[in-house]
């Protein structure tokens, strides 16, 4: 606000906040928050994993074993099953991680952004400032004196 001697004093700088999100965003990212980020559903996601799994990981490698000659019943057909499927099983933990952190960081960024206001001098300070600029300017002539 400005008061009736700001042209003479200047005004000081100040900080502001605005908000980054709408009134929508803000109320879906409380409704977020509010269910708790460990409530997310991550089982669509491990369901297609696992059925892309089944219908091309082990046919594509019973395929690549009965082409060998080895058949599906050997033990390095088995092997190579149950290293397949330690993997997924890894690759899904990870990603079941990512997508907690993912949630998490979605309920966690900064609803406001600061900015700052810059001062002005007032009219005094401008005078003041111009005489200090001009009597810095003498100094140097005043000592010869």
């Amino acid at each position: 606000m400005a008061g009736p001697l700001d042209f003479l004093t200047g005004k000081s700088g100040k900080f502001r906040q605005v908000p980054r999100f709408t009134s929508t965003q803000e109320s879906a990212l409380d409704q977020l928050l509010s269910q708790g980020l460990g409530n997310m559903n991550f089982g669509p996601i491990e369901q297609q994993a696992r059925t892309n799994f089944q219908t091309q990981t082990v046919p594509g490698l019973a395929e690549r074993f009965t082409a060998m000659g080895n058949g599906q019943r050997s033990s390095a057909f088995q092997g190579a099953l149950g290293q397949a499927g330690a993997g997924l099983n890894e690759a899904l933990a990870a990603l079941r991680s990512q997508y907690g952190l993912q949630q998490a960081q979605m309920g966690l960024q900064p609803r406001f952004e600061s900015s700052y206001m810059a001062g002005q001098p007032g009219l005094l300070g401008q005078l003041g400032g111009g005489a200090a600029q001009g009597l810095s300017s003498l100094l140097p002539l005043l000592m010869f004196l």
